[in-house]
């Protein structure tokens, strides 16, 4: 995963205040004993001193250096253990004064040796997806919510939709749960109203609750976007995000005005996120025959090449919903 400025500015922050929680912690923690047993303070300044001795001597080009570290080292040991016992003799535990870090391998710096420590690997992964996630900006559904009643088991075409929704929703649902951030990309097409919205936002809030990062927008919103941040009217990363993001939902394909620059932040979206072999869905009430006439060629090619493709049917669920609604008030 490819992790945003802001996760970077909000993990060093978080590490930051967890070492100042540390900190002032134990603080509190010396105060109570200091209070106890008052010259433990003379031997922890001691004990400090020792202790930068021992650092400063580690870099010493002295030849007497190595006995003067291990002195260090045997003085700095009886010191602790003096304090150690002081503390027991007190009924306090011999660790007390210890610092309590939430990462005791990088003491809550973040790094280890010059390398990236898992808490900060954690916490980037957490606030990315987060931050990703943000951009899905729609009203998220459970796939319990589906009615598959809303079909109708045949039509006059002599088509079955609810035998063909029955498959598409099953094949929505087994792609939310077996999502792992590299599914197969798919293309929802079909007569507006069928469910196409509604399933795409059921798939992003499944991926999301296993803590993948998604990206949901319609298409107009996300030109719209593009083109403010092309011509310097906002200075937000939007392509950026559509690259970092492990799943990115595009919604109502050909709802957009369609210009040169649309169509080539189109191509560029698709063909960079297969590139980096991330999953994309795209949803459209376009025809085969209204997409060929619209969009140029190495778009097209893309999307029916390596998009599974997801045949909606039925009638408009919103024309049913709404026509129940006022059966049922009248």
């Amino acid at each position: 995963m490819k992790y945003t400025r802001d996760a970077y500015e909000r993990a060093e922050k978080t590490l930051g205040e967890r070492r100042t929680k540390a900190f002032d912690e134990r603080d509190e923690r010396f105060e109570r004993a200091a209070a106890v047993l008052p010259e433990i303070s003379g031997l922890e300044r001691s004990l400090s001193k020792k202790r930068f001795d021992y650092l400063r001597s580690i870099g010493s080009s002295d030849k007497g250096s190595a006995l003067t570290l291990s002195q260090l080292r045997e003085e700095t040991e009886k010191t602790e253990h003096i304090i150690e016992q002081m503390l027991i003799s007190a009924e306090l535990p011999g660790d007390y004064l210890d610092y309590r870090f939430t990462c005791s391998k990088c003491k809550d710096t973040g790094y280890r040796d010059g390398v990236r420590c898992e808490c900060m690997t954690k916490l980037l992964e957490q606030y990315t997806v987060e931050e990703l996630n943000k951009q899905c900006s729609i009203k998220l559904h459970s796939f319990d919510e589906f009615r598959l009643d809303y079909y109708p088991e045949a039509a006059d075409d002599g088509d079955e939709p609810r035998r063909r929704m029955q498959t598409v929703f099953n094949n929505c649902r087994t792609y939310a749960e077996d999502f792992d951030g590299k599914a197969q990309s798919l293309f929802m097409y079909g007569r507006t109203g069928l469910g196409k919205t509604f399933l795409s936002s059921c798939i992003a809030a499944e991926v999301m609750s296993r803590g993948y990062s998604v990206v949901f927008f319609s298409f107009p919103t996300l030109f719209s976007k593009l083109e403010d941040e092309h011509f310097g009217r906002s200075d937000d990363k939007t392509m950026e995000i559509l690259m970092s993001a492990e799943l990115v939902i595009l919604d109502d394909l050909g709802s957009e005005f369609k210009t040169q620059f649309t169509e080539a932040k189109l191509y560029e979206i698709v063909n960079g996120r297969m590139n980096l072999e991330k999953p994309t869905i795209i949803s459209t009430n376009m025809t085969a025959r209204q997409l060929q006439d619209s969009y140029n060629e190495r778009i097209i090619s893309r999307v029916m090449m390596e998009f599974a493709p997801l045949r909606f049917a039925g009638n408009d669920i919103r024309q049913i919903i709404r026509r129940n609604t006022y059966i049922k008030n009248t």
